[in-house]
Formats: structure tokens, C-alpha cells, sequence
């Protein structure tokens, strides 16, 4: 009986090709499923490589471009013999490329989470919005694709003129978005719009544990410990990074001086980041100034994490890092991708050092 439990641990992917599951089908000729979770800026992917020595998807079997792709993950027993099952669902994509190489024979079917012929990415614009809030303009971005629309962002500044000009939906709200500090993410029918800073202060649910540490265990049930890790990397960076940002604008005719400054909460030394850029407050220059310098530093501490498969690392979650020095700390995940295939399961994560005060 024990020997039947022992042997429980499992992972297996569950694919819908148009709606229909062919799982079954599927996973004789499966040898590696990868999803890579992107928190924004980029869409999600899913690419799937085919052993076809009988030459059945590079044939009959080859999937239609724009097709759709459901995915999803389901493991068992996978942490401990008394996990039971735990399911991570991919979400939705639509197949975009389909190669065909060889010796030995494979295909692989690349598929993308913003469809080609979505009107979000596959058409170009040319429109104008006067005296908008973001939202309402994201607002009518996510209609026109046929979405509906998730603001999260504490902020929805009112734009006195907005100008898209032969350009897709995506590529201009992914730059008026970044205008004004909020990201964009599609996931499903879903266009989300969020402040990359709120899911930055979220205090980490998960902790990952250099091998060997030694790790004082939270008493708490909520904290899941991550600590099979295959290989890690860490960069830290000093070019491009600044310690205080200053804003300064010459207003109106008599050409008034506005100017702030942010400095970083916990850096005692650097250079200064001096902006130029239209301003109408005190107050305004003060947000312009933090924003300029979050811009600059938050890529000011970098990292990729290998590790045996865990459907809980995720993009926009934070986790506590411990065992590696002095970059033992809080980051947030800006990509996961996570691999099933005839070698396993498993999850590679990119990290960046969350921001203290900004």
C-alpha cells in the first residue's frame, strides 16, 4: 500500500484544441510542454514539441493556425504523499507558428495568449481622445477587441490629449500606458491594467531557500518553502541607477520654475537623475520624479531561479529569498515558465529586487 502511494507523484498537462481535449492523443507524442508567464509588456506563450517520426503533425495531424489552445497543468502528490491533486490553468491561446525540423523528425506549435487577428493586435488605428481618463480609454481599447476591462491602478490621471496614429491597439495603449506608470497584461478575454508598485508591497507568501541553508521556519501554514533548486543567478548593477531624481519645468509665460525632488529611501549615495518634462504642480512634479527614478532602479537588481516543478510561482507574485548573501531580500516575479515534458516538471523564474518607498 505504501509502495502505491510512493509511486502517486505525478504531473501531467491537459490540452483543449479548439475546445475539444486531446490529452490522450497528444501525450504519446508530447516531449515538452512550455509556458512562459510574462507580468507585462510581452504576451504570454505556449509552445508544444511533437516527436513525429511517423510524419502524422507535420501531415493530416498539423494544427490550423488560429486555432485555439486551452492548457493547464495538474500534478499530484507532487510536494508531499498528502498533497492530492493542485491544477494551474494557462489560459487561453491561439496558435501562431508551426515548425517542422529534423533528424530526428519534430513539430513544434507556438502559440500566443493575443491572437493575430484580434483587434487588439492585428489591426492598426488612427483616433483621438480629448480630456480622458486612462481608464475610459482603456475602456474603450478593451470594447472594441471584444474584452472586458480590469483597472486595478490607484491612479486614473485624466489625459488632455491622446493620439493614436496608425498603430495597433496594444502597441499604442502599451505606451500611453507606460507614460504614466501602469502596466498592461492580457489574460483570457482580459485586458488588466495595474500598477506594478501594488503588487511590489504585498508582503511574499513563498520563500526561496538556498540548499543547504539554514532557515528559521515561519509558524505559519501560509508560507510555502521552495528549496529544490537545479541553479540560480544573480546580477546587481551600478551603471544607469540613481540615488535621487530631479524634476524641474519653466510654466507659462512668465516661465515659472516647478521643480521636485524624490530621493530613494535607502540609498545614501549616487548620481541624480535630472528630468525636463511638463509639469502643472508642486505635486505633480513630486509623482513625475518618483516615477522617473522607479524607472531607472528597478532593474537595478536582477535574477533567474531553476527549481523542480511548483504551479505556485507565478508573475506579480513577491517571494523572500534566503541563503544567497547580500542578495537575500524581497522580489517580485517578472516571468515564470514553467516545462512538462518525458524529462519532468519543471520552473525557471526571473526576479527582480523589489523597491523600497517607490
Amino acid at each position: 500500500m505504501l509502495d502505491s502511494i510512493m509511486q502517486a507523484r505525478t504531473a501531467t498537462p491537459v490540452v483543449l484544441y479548439n475546445d475539444k481535449d486531446i490529452s490522450a492523443g497528444l501525450l504519446p507524442y508530447l516531449k515538452q510542454l512550455s509556458y512562459t508567464d510574462n507580468m507585462s509588456g510581452k504576451a504570454d506563450d505556449l509552445e508544444l514539441t511533437l516527436e513525429d517520426r511517423e510524419g502524422l503533425w507535420e501531415g493530416d495531424w498539423m494544427p490550423d493556425k488560429g486555432a485555439t489552445l486551452k492548457a493547464s497543468l495538474t500534478t499530484s502528490n507532487w510536494h508531499s504523499l498528502f498533497e492530492g491533486p493542485q491544477a494551474l490553468d494557462l489560459g487561453q491561446f491561439e496558435v501562431d507558428t508551426i515548425t517542422c525540423k529534423g533528424m530526428p523528425s519534430e513539430v513544434t506549435v507556438k502559440a500566443v495568449s493575443i491572437p493575430d487577428n484580434n483587434k487588439l493586435r492585428g489591426e492598426e488605428h488612427s483616433r483621438s481622445w480629448e480630456k480622458a481618463k486612462l481608464s475610459a480609454i482603456a475602456g474603450d481599447v478593451a470594447t472594441g477587441a471584444g474584452m472586458t476591462l480590469k483597472y486595478t491602478a490607484p491612479d486614473d490621471p485624466q489625459i488632455d490629449r491622446a493620439e493614436q496614429t496608425d498603430e495597433s491597439d496594444l502597441a499604442f495603449l502599451q505606451k500611453l500606458c507606460g507614460d504614466h506608470g501602469v502596466a498592461v497584461k492580457i489574460y483570457k478575454d482580459q485586458l488588466i491594467l495595474f500598477d506594478e508598485v501594488d503588487y511590489e508591497r504585498v508582503e511574499p507568501k513563498i520563500t526561496i531557500v538556498r540548499p543547504g541553508s539554514l532557515v528559521a521556519m515561519a509558524d505559519t501554514a501560509d508560507m510555502l518553502y521552495v528549496s529544490q533548486l537545479t541553479g540560480w543567478s544573480f546580477e546587481s548593477k551600478i551603471r544607469d541607477t540613481y540615488k535621487a531624481c530631479h524634476v524641474k519645468y519653466k510654466a507659462g509665460k512668465n516661465k515659472s520654475v516647478i521643480e521636485a525632488t524624490f530621493t530613494a529611501p535607502d540609498k545614501k549615495e549616487g548620481k541624480t537623475l535630472q528630468v525636463h518634462e511638463q509639469v502643472a504642480s508642486i505635486a505633480e512634479a513630486e509623482k513625475l520624479a518618483k516615477r522617473k527614478l522607479r524607472e531607472k532602479n528597478q532593474e537595478e537588481v536582477t535574477g533567474s531561479i531553476d527549481c523542480m516543478g511548483c504551479l505556485a510561482l507565478l508573475t506579480s507574485l513577491t517571494v523572500q529569498l534566503t541563503g544567497f548573501g547580500r542578495f537575500d531580500g524581497k522580489y517580485l516575479i517578472t516571468e515564470a515558465k514553467h516545462e512538462m515534458g518525458s524529462s519532468g516538471y519543471t520552473t525557471s523564474i526571473n526576479v527582480r529586487r523589489c523597491l523600497n518607498g517607490y
